[in-house]
């Protein structure tokens, strides 16, 4: 039998800029949402983006865009609007009853795409922890689906209505997922303290910048690498061991992006405790991205709110092989200090960023 490939959603983007000066830095910002709609499989078919000082309460948007956009969706087909904003449970409500079509906000979509690309048990459980926690305050009238929550979790009471049922299972969930999360913490911290002997270095930076690639290149791993956002949501450690016998332990972890949702950033706690505990952050940034630096300041923005942005860190501006002349790296490297220019994909510049790590080590460093 032949398997039928699915159908793509198709999807018209959404953009809202400040005043005219901002309408350059919302158009890079909906370049990346279509990013990530692509990662999530969703082919998109529109962009429209509006500049307005004040949102609107009702909508976010004025009331000519919403009828431009339900004009659209019916014209060229689309199955639902992404907003490049988080929007209040009623103004999802009021634009989908307008368009007629699904809307999905930004944290929507970045929750989608974390709910794909989970392989593990602890990512499978902070992605639903997040997503419920996203829905329960939007759980209003209809309701949504409880499809992912399985059977067993309570039962309807006597006069309770659907909507209050709902609501509790919800939270009876979120309750229970919570508690398995604290016993999969027990069970890594068992693990941090057996590999306490090695100092650890955690790559981060923000998503898609090479850190997997990286990762390969020092420990030769062969983590999956590909062209898309967020292919890593499991840390993973491995041994290097240089040519001078020095050794540390090397953890990829999750990648950020600017506006990280808050129910993220808390589902994934424990994986994001990889980072905090590191003795040296490997911060790596795509510097072929002509947005590089608005990459590394929302990346640093996650840092600081995992409290470990002033600990001990190197900056690797990684895919230098992308630039036509060397003028960015060196301009790069004289602005930010401890850094090193580097191409995880060819192994140029590595060499010397070994060094600055081995340098920049605790004196625990196992020979």
């Amino acid at each position: 039998m032949y398997e039928v490939e699915k159908k793509k959603e198709r999807a018209l983007l959404v953009g809202v800029a400040g005043s005219p000066s901002q309408r350059w830095d919302e158009a890079d910002s909906l370049e990346e949402l279509a990013q990530l709609s692509s990662t999530a499989g969703v082919e998109v078919v529109e962009k429209i983006l509006q500049v307005k000082e004040t949102p609107d309460p009702r909508f976010f948007i004025g009331k000519g865009k919403v009828d431009e956009i339900r004009s659209l969706c019916g014209l060229h087909n689309i199955d639902c609007a992404i907003f490049d904003t988080d929007l209040t449970p009623a103004q999802s409500r009021n634009l989908e009853e307008m368009v007629k079509r699904k809307v999905v906000d930004r944290t929507e979509l970045i929750l989608e795409v974390f709910a794909q690309h989970a392989r593990t048990k602890a990512a499978y459980i902070q992605v639903e922890l997040a997503q419920l926690t996203y829905r329960l305050p939007r759980l209003v009238g209809k309701g949504i689906s409880l499809s992912r929550l399985g059977g067993g979790i309570g039962t309807r009471g006597p006069g309770e209505k659907k909507l209050e049922v709902d609501r509790r299972r919800i939270r009876d969930r979120i309750g229970r997922l919570k508690l398995e999360l604290t016993k999969l913490e027990l069970t890594r911290q068992i693990q941090r303290k057996k590999r306490r002997v090695f100092s650890n270095i955690a790559i981060v930076g923000y998503t898609n910048a090479g850190k997997s690639s990286l990762m390969n290149r020092l420990t030769h791993a062969g983590v999956r690498v590909e062209d898309k956002l967020f292919t890593t949501l499991d840390p993973r450690t491995r041994l290097v061991v240089l040519d001078e016998g020095r050794r540390f332990l090397l953890t990829d972890t999750v990648g950020f992006i600017k506006d990280l949702p808050h129910h993220l950033v808390a589902s994934f706690h424990s994986t994001l405790e990889e980072v905090v505990n590191a003795d040296l952050r490997l911060h790596v940034v795509d510097i072929s991205d002509p947005n590089f630096e608005d990459r590394l300041a929302d990346a640093n923005r996650v840092l600081a709110e995992l409290g470990c942005l002033d600990k001990p860190s190197l900056l690797a501006f990684n895919k230098i092989d992308l630039l036509t002349n060397g003028n960015s790296a060196r301009r790069a490297l004289k602005r930010y200090p401890n850094s090193a220019a580097i191409s995880a994909l060819t192994g140029e510049g590595v060499e010397e960023l070994k060094r600055m790590i081995v340098s920049s080590l605790p004196a625990k460093v196992s020979r």
